[in-house]
């Protein structure tokens, strides 16, 4: 699904407003008015407007055939106005349609409706989440949507549509699932979760298909009517666990990819990045209310906030679309616009320079299929604690790379035929893998590459097989023994690796409040650390050395950290998640460790501050990179950064000039040892540099 120019290509400002209202009460949506609205997004500088047809509510903003017109809108087909209304104004439009959260439809057929292992489906839950009615793809619910879906595209001309809530809100245990499955493989539907049982992962296996199969049946259906309608599926529970069912195979349904985030500056970055690598045709989307949250709908965030944000976007090479909520009665905020129009306004002076291939010497790899916590085993799907330590672990890495000026992507499945273009893999806690991933990360090693692995990574493969032995074992250079009883365990180093270690030491080694994986090594002279644990076993209450603490005291064997070379390439291997950790010292330990396996240096180097990120893209057939600067810190507005030092590897080009975008301002700059150096007198939020060869 890709094409050389469309309508998203050169399209970075964008707009969605939300409509879930209901219309119980007749002043719903009762002073709406579409010419008002498109004048707001004009005040916004918007290009590309998301407008409802649906909503979670389920009722429809245009004349449907198949369900049910909102009340308040009093038979005006106020989806074809907007639309004419945008295209009056060249603004492109993209129809939203919610998928699966459909409260009429839920009423209006039982047995569509999503059960969970209780028996409750979702509107007998208690609260908040009782609000949303969610129906099963499994059920006929699913041919209601495709109808939906025809009408819409038979009847509007719009340029793209925007499927929300792709995904598995709980897991389904409805007639129709259980019917399913028991036809695909002759058994009932598990309840336990235990993913070293391949009857629980051939589940989860069968719910991403039937996910991803319903994905591809609402896109076909949008392109069998009409190919150049450009498709888009949320896709922010891409970093969701494994609860809603979400694979790479979704973006594969969409023309690009796109979905709506509500965290920090650290989320945002690693999402655009995945995204980046990840998207069938650039530009990405990234998506986030302009109040604090979704469940907010007055306290807009700080225009320092809204700002970063979309600087963030722009510095990853990707389109913003900052989100809205329409008042019940229909009315808009005009200040809002106001303020995002001052952004946009700004933003767009860059547009013309955004693109180019992302400079990434690290690679850090995401698996969907890890998207669990091995400690859930027995419990039921109820149970579930959500969380993720691969997801833990890659995002503290990304934190990590960013503060160190490291220039790296967050790279898939997908990537792994141009693994060779990365100086480092880094595989954080990858709880399961296959033969297609443990081959190609072989492969890469043996031909040069530099690998840095934690954990569990390849203990278990993708269909629930605990191997006897690590998959990547021959690589690792050890073999699996087994797992420490302490969940406080202590790395120590060896003897004269202070440029390694710094101050942690044998008599001082560094805390893991983690288990650690027991293995014996191939060679003894490739160990670099030994695990060392405490006097007594942290679970037991009666027997301790320190009341508070558990302090180190028994030395151990079992190698906590090795690095060897294999094949042409290297390898560190760390037997606990030490890249999760979030303090200074392991933090510099991890870095320490990448560096040393990169002894020719990184693309660029920064002498910044750790608020400060910085990405490079390089534009061969404009013979420039790119680099942007983002000052992105916790309390804002941002205090102003002067005296940057910037140096760029220069390997066999020239360099002509230096210039800040988009004035073309001329920055002077030398050429020495390899690199070219630029000073950075002064920066404020978002900073562009052309670098011209």
């Amino acid at each position: 699904m890709t094409s050389n120019e469309r309508w998203f290509s050169r399209d970075y400002r964008r707009n969605l407003v939300d409509m879930h209202i209901e219309d119980w009460d007749e002043r719903f949506l009762s002073q709406f008015d579409p010419k008002r609205y498109v004048e707001l997004l004009k005040t916004a500088k918007v290009t590309t407007a998301m407008i409802y047809a649906n909503s979670h509510v389920g009722y429809c903003y245009w004349p449907t055939k198949t369900g049910h017109m909102h009340r308040g809108i009093k038979g005006r087909d106020i989806l074809g106005e907007m639309i004419e209304l945008c295209h009056r104004e060249g603004i492109n439009v993209v129809i939203y349609y919610s998928l699966i959260f459909n409260n009429w439809a839920y009423e209006k057929e039982p047995s569509w409706r999503i059960i969970a292992l209780d028996g409750k489906p979702s509107r007998e839950r208690p609260a908040h989440s009782g609000r949303y009615g969610v129906c099963c793809p499994n059920s006929g619910y699913r041919e209601f949507a495709l109808s939906q879906i025809e009408e819409l595209c038979n009847n509007y001309n719009f340029e793209g549509i925007f499927f929300d809530m792709t995904f598995w809100p709980t897991v389904c245990y409805c007639k129709s699932c259980q019917e399913r499955f028991f036809k695909e493989t002759g058994k009932e539907l598990p309840k336990i979760i235990d993913w070293e049982n391949p009857d629980w992962v051939k589940f989860q296996r069968k719910r991403e298909e039937w996910l991803s199969e319903f994905a591809h049946l609402t896109t076909n259906k949008v392109k069998s009517i009409n190919p150049n309608i450009s498709v888009e599926h949320q896709f922010s529970t891409c970093v969701a666990d494994w609860s809603f069912g979400v694979t790479s195979e979704i973006s594969k349904a969409s023309d690009y990819c796109g979905g709506d985030f509500y965290g920090g500056s650290l989320q945002e970055s690693f999402i655009c990045k995945l995204y980046y690598n990840l998207t069938n045709n650039q530009p990405f989307e990234f998506m986030t209310s302009r109040c604090i949250n979704l469940r907010d709908h007055t306290t807009t965030k700080s225009k320092e906030l809204l700002e970063a944000q979309v600087y963030s976007a722009l510095s990853n090479g990707g389109a913003f679309l900052f989100i809205d909520a329409i008042d019940p009665v229909g009315t808009l905020n005009k200040k809002i616009y106001e303020t995002m129009g001052e952004i946009y306004d700004r933003v767009k002076d860059y547009e013309k320079y955004i693109g180019g291939k992302l400079c990434q010497d690290v690679g850090v790899y995401f698996s969907f299929e890890s998207k669990f916590d091995p400690k859930d085993k027995g419990k039921n799907v109820l149970e579930s604690s959500r969380k993720q330590p691969h997801l833990d672990s890659a995002l503290n890495t990304a934190k990590s790379l960013i503060i160190s000026h490291i220039p790296f992507g967050i790279i898939t499945r997908k990537n792994l035929g141009e693994l060779s273009r990365y100086k480092v893999i880094i595989l954080p806690e990858v709880l399961m893998m296959d033969e297609e991933e443990v081959s190609a990360f072989r492969d890469y090693v043996t031909s040069g590459g530099r690998l840095y692995a934690s954990h569990y990574t390849s203990l278990l493969d993708k269909d629930g097989n605990k191997r006897k032995d690590f998959m990547l074992a021959d690589v690792f250079g050890v073999s699996y023994i087994g797992e420490t009883k302490e969940e406080v365990t202590y790395i120590s180093p060896c003897q004269g690796l202070s440029e390694i270690f710094g101050d942690v030491s044998s008599e001082y080694p560094l805390t893991l409040f983690s288990s650690q994986i027991k293995v014996k090594p191939l060679n003894k002279e490739e160990v670099i650390a030994y695990i060392k644990l405490p006097y007594t076993d942290p679970s037991d209450p009666a027997r301790f050395a320190s009341i508070h603490s558990n302090p180190p005291g028994v030395d151990t064997d079992y190698p906590a950290i090795i690095r060897r070379r294999f094949g042409e390439g290297e390898v560190v291997w760390v037997a606990g998640p030490l890249e999760m950790v979030e303090y200074k010292t392991h933090r510099e330990l991890f870095i320490r460790l990448i560096r040393s396996l990169v002894k020719e240096g990184f693309s660029f180097e920064v002498d910044a501050p750790e608020s400060v990120e910085v990405t490079m893209f390089h534009q061969q057939e404009n013979r420039r990179y790119i680099v942007n600067l983002l000052n992105f810190q916790q309390e804002l507005p941002n205090i102003p950064i002067s005296d940057i030092k910037l140096r760029i590897k220069t390997g066999d080009k020239t360099f002509s000039k230096v210039v800040i975008l988009p004035e073309e301002v001329s920055l002077n700059f030398e050429s020495r040892e390899g690199y070219l150096e630029v000073g950075i007198p002064r920066l404020d939020t978002f900073l562009m540099l052309g670098i011209y060869y």
